[in-house]
């Protein structure tokens, strides 16, 4: 039976899965507008026009610096500022055509993009440094692009550490701060280097992200030290040769160029690196242990990481940010039993929040995991605490909220809602709370009143200057952190009575994390070039340092009671809560041995580039604005083709594929054509989906060619449908739906049988699965649709409703073990021929999808079918070995081995295929249909940057003409490439 021999309904399906994964880009009602540049097309919105002209600027200007490393610069590069996020991110492609999507909001100050300068101009050098990375195809390239398209670019096919590392070395070399000027990423190393753990990490690793620290920084990380080192052994001209070079080879064939250019392979420079990166780490440490290090004590937990320690005013409990191997943050409370208790040895967690931040729709992303949970904050009263926590607000923007949990109650109450509120803070009173107000590009301190929720800004810094952790000093006093564009960062204090606004502590610089302490101000600076926790006075006159670390301290507090420190410090495995004892603490000396950056050879201050800038300014005399149209971009700009089969059919499936859609995403498009060479007949297909107003909708038309038995038994399939998508967030983030209208058309050498109607379809999914797990281990999904097909002259009239789910499930279970069970189910009341309905499928191709899927592993495809069926599918899935590693640069990494015990089952109204004897038998539900089996499933990155999984089976069906018979299968699975 070939694949294609049943088709339920599949538009509808189609459509269903389409709207699943459907996510607005922007906000329908916001108007939009393009300014137009030399070299540049900036979206931006029509209310934030001052962001998009400071954009533009420092995009132009990003093209005269990096114009003087790369040889291949595209003729137009589109740009959407998009300001609908709280997270720092941005991504940059060349498909369909060379474009940059930039999350404008400021990185806070616990990130690991926290020291940034001009940070504008940071993100877009990145970001284009992107583009031009992406553009070159020449030599065998060249001729290949002419063909086929955009789709043409080698250079996208490079290891992550090649791209990002290249990107991060350009955003410091150009930018006056960068991640190679980081406080934070010297701590990160010097931490590796002191625990001995830098070599561990080898070329391949330095590629990808694992659920073990440093994670998603590791491309970042390793892959900017070793462009540091490349270009300081063999200078900048290499960066454009070498992109010139692998932009003219086939992919995964790298280290040719390395040779020629470098004089040795890239894993060969990589050890270099490393070999280079622990002698400066190590001399750093040297000059640090002429004074004592301070003792700090990590109290053992399974967290990947534990920050933002909070202390509540009465010394009684200790609230955290955790963050598992799952990759959800939790807010956690621990107790002391007594006062005199320290909370090293409190042992009570009691969970307040527990956010998985990886639940969101899979989309392109260029910077390394930042949290959704910052900073938390006490009541005077120690009974209520304050968070704030970056959440979906509605389908499409996701901003940070403020949120109040009741320990008397333990209920959490929501104080804000699309407010883009954080780092909060309470008064000394408890009836206010201020915190930092934010909007793309822009922060600004904000007050909000407990009495009426109501809330207003206090100051706003002006564009790119970043306000952080405010604080009550008094009740008419805030003190906070102002990071300016050229990188400096001082305490300010604010007098709300009076609006006045001075500099404290001026002689600290990087002063961040200020916390009012039983003992005075607590805060970090960077004085002796490493950040160290500082303490002042209650006069706030002086201050003096109260740890004297080898890598950094962040976020601080102390128990009023027993004086110990507790504090956000970088280790080895990353960044864990660590207690500092009192006579640690204030023995430190009053004068700290002195670093500079660990590149700060490498990078020195950036003189201006009085030519690039004016370069730029001259661009911009020559830009317009206009009203945005979507229309120019919609042409296609590629096609890919495909080739398919299997053993079971006559011939092989040419495809050609192409897609579009604009900057914004209003309107998208695919285009499929295929040739059967069975058949000698072909196959077409479009969809179309249009987000222009608040209720997208979607369209599919197709017409498909194949075979019942043999290929002189033909069958063609005509079908249209459009469905609208209703926003369904109010009833709940994970539930989505369609309604529409379908077409469908069925000719054999036989018959011909036409049907329309409408139909719907309800879906509901809460269960997601990142890091460590190998599954989903909580949650559910259902789903339930209705087809009527109406009685028309000539159509087949007939109803039929679908319905299903899964469960996931581990509690009780070994870590990252889990159950799944899942049913899946068609009805039909009228009686329709078999042919009419759905068909079993022998394997799984799409682990864990919402959408039906009729699974009978151990039977043929198609084997049964018919007009009402059920089908149920249970799997214990357990991991096996995490294997994460890979050979040099070749283009394969093993991830990791898992294992499942998996049972099936079906029955239907229907036909049942006998291969045996060749012949369709009739069967009931009362005739179910059983296997078992097992599996191994492989994870895997193929091609540096396509993750694929490798699932071998053994299955035993218990109901085949034969009586039991077991067989293999094998599936390759693509998921969230």
């Amino acid at each position: 039976m070939k694949k294609h021999l049943v088709y339920l309904l599949w538009s509808a399906i189609f459509l269903f899965s389409l709207s699943v994964k459907a996510q607005l880009e922007v906000p329908p009602e916001l108007e939009w507008k393009t300014l137009t540049t030399p070299h540049f097309q900036i979206i931006f919105n029509a209310r934030q026009q001052d962001l998009g002209l400071l954009y533009a600027e420092k995009l132009e200007k990003a093209y005269y610096e990096l114009r003087s490393y790369f040889h291949t610069l595209p003729e137009t590069t589109v740009v959407i500022i998009n300001d609908k996020t709280d997270v720092t991110n941005g991504y940059a492609t060349r498909i369909p055509y060379p474009h940059i999507m930039a999350y404008p909001v400021l990185p806070g100050p616990e990130e690991s993009l926290a020291d940034t300068g001009d940070w504008a101009f940071e993100l877009l050098a990145h970001e284009y440094t992107h583009i031009l990375n992406f553009e070159p195809a020449n030599g065998i390239m060249k001729p290949l692009r002419s063909i086929f398209g955009n789709i043409i670019a080698p250079n996208i096919l490079l290891p992550n550490w090649w791209k990002e590392g290249l990107a991060v070395e350009m955003e410091t070399r150009l930018g006056n701060h960068g991640r190679l000027r980081s406080f934070y990423q010297d701590a990160t190393i010097r931490a590796m280097v002191e625990d001995g753990t830098l070599n561990s990490y080898d070329i391949a690793e330095a590629n990808e992200v694992i659920p073990t620290w440093p994670e998603g920084m590791r491309p970042y990380l390793f892959g900017s030290l070793m462009w540091s080192q490349m270009l300081a052994d063999k200078g900048s001209a290499l960066a454009g040769t070498l992109n010139e070079r692998h932009g003219g080879r086939v992919p995964y064939f790298i280290e040719t160029p390395a040779r020629e250019h470098i004089g040795k392979s890239y894993p060969s420079e990589y050890d270099r690196m490393l070999e280079e990166t622990t002698l400066r780490a190590q001399e750093q440490m040297k000059t640090l242990r002429e004074a004592n290090i301070t003792n700090a004590t990590i109290p053992k937990n399974a967290f990947t990481s534990v920050t933002a320690p909070a202390i509540s005013p009465d010394g009684k409990h200790l609230a955290v940010v955790t963050e598992d191997d799952s990759n959800s943050r939790s807010v956690k409370l621990i107790s002391k039993e007594n006062a005199q208790q320290s909370f090293l040895d409190a042992k009570a967690a009691d969970t307040v929040e527990k956010f998985n931040q990886n639940f969101e729709p899979s989309t392109p992303k260029d910077g390394p995991p930042t949290g959704s949970i910052q900073r938390i904050s006490w009541f005077p009263d120690s009974q209520k605490i304050v968070y704030d926590k970056i959440d979906y607000t509605n389908r499409i923007e996701r901003y940070a909220d403020l949120h109040v949990y009741n320990l008397t109650t333990k209920k959490t109450e929501s104080l804000t809602k699309g407010l883009r509120a954080r780092e909060p803070s309470v008064s000394p009173q408890g009836d206010m709370i201020t915190f930092v107000k934010l909007e793309g590009g822009k922060t600004h301190l904000g007050l909000l009143k407990m009495s009426d929720k109501t809330s207003e800004i206090l100051f706003s810094g002006e564009i790119q200057q970043r306000i952080s952790y405010p604080l009550f000093w008094d009740q008419d006093t805030i003190l906070f952190s102002l990071r300016k564009v050229d990188g400096s960062e001082q305490l300010q204090r604010f007098t709300i009575s009076s609006k006045n606004l001075e500099s404290i502590f001026t002689d600290y610089p990087n002063v961040r994390f200020a916390k009012k302490t039983s003992e005075g101000l607590l805060f970090t600076s960077s004085k002796n070039g490493v950040l160290n926790l500082y303490l002042a006075d209650r006069e706030l006159k002086t201050a003096r340092p109260v740890s004297h670390t080898l890598t950094a301290f962040f976020t601080g507090d102390i128990d009023p009671v027993r004086k110990e420190i507790f504090a956000t410090h970088m280790t080895s495995q990353g960044l864990k809560v660590a207690a500092i004892l009192p006579q640690d603490w204030q023995n430190t000396p009053a004068e700290l041995p002195v670093i500079s950056p660990l590149m700060a050879d490498r990078y020195q201050k950036p003189s201006k580039n009085e030519e690039a800038q004016e370069a730029a300014r001259a661009a911009m005399n020559q830009s317009k604005i206009e009203d945005y149209s979507p229309y120019g971009y919609l042409w296609p700009q590629y096609w890919m083709p495909f080739v398919s089969g299997s053993s079971s059919e006559t011939g092989v499936v040419l495809t050609a594929q192409t897609s579009g859609f604009d900057p914004l995403k209003k309107h998208f498009y695919t285009l499929l054509g295929s040739w059967d060479t069975g058949l000698n007949r072909g196959s077409l297909e479009g969809t179309y989906l249009n987000q222009v107003t608040s209720l997208p909708f979607a369209a599919i038309a197709y017409k498909r060619s194949s075979y019942l038995g043999t290929t002189s038994n033909e069958l063609n399939d005509y079908g249209a449908a459009a469905a609208a998508l209703p926003d369904m967030f109010w009833l709940s983030r994970y539930a989505s739906l369609q309604i529409g209208w379908q077409y469908l058309e069925r000719s054999t050498t036989s018959l011909e049988t036409k049907r329309t109607g409408p139909f719907t379809m309800f879906n509901y999914v809460n269960y997601s699965k990142s890091g460590a797990q190998i599954s989903p281990e909580s949650g559910l999904g259902a789903y339930l649709g209705a087809y009527n097909y109406i009685q028309t002259d000539g159509y087949l009239s007939h109803s039929q409703f679908l319905a299903g789910g899964e469960v996931y499930f581990s509690s009780l279970l070994p870590k990252h073990n889990a159950f799944m069970l899942r049913v899946n189910g068609v009805y039909t009341p009228e009686k329709i021929a078999s042919i009419y309905g759905v068909s079993t499928e022998p394997l799984v191709f799409i682990p864990d999808s919402p959408l039906p899927q009729y699974i009978l592993r151990g039977y043929k495809r198609g084997q049964l079918f018919g007009r009402n069926l059920v089908a149920m599918n249970a799997e214990y899935r357990f991991p096996i070995k995490n294997i994460y590693a890979g050979s040099g640069t070749d283009p394969l990494f093993l991830r990791r081995v898992s294992g499942a015990l998996v049972a099936d089952g079906a029955a239907a109204d229907g036909l049942f295929v006998n291969d045996k004897d060749l012949v369709y038998e009739v069967v009931n539900m009362k005739r179910s249909f059983w296997s078992a089996g097992a599996e191994l499933k492989l994870e895997t990155t193929i091609g540096y940057v396509i993750p694929v999984s490798v699932v071998l089976g053994y299955y035993v069906a218990f109901n085949t003409p034969n009586g039991n018979e077991g067989t293999f299968g094998t599936t390759l699975q693509i998921i969230g490439f």
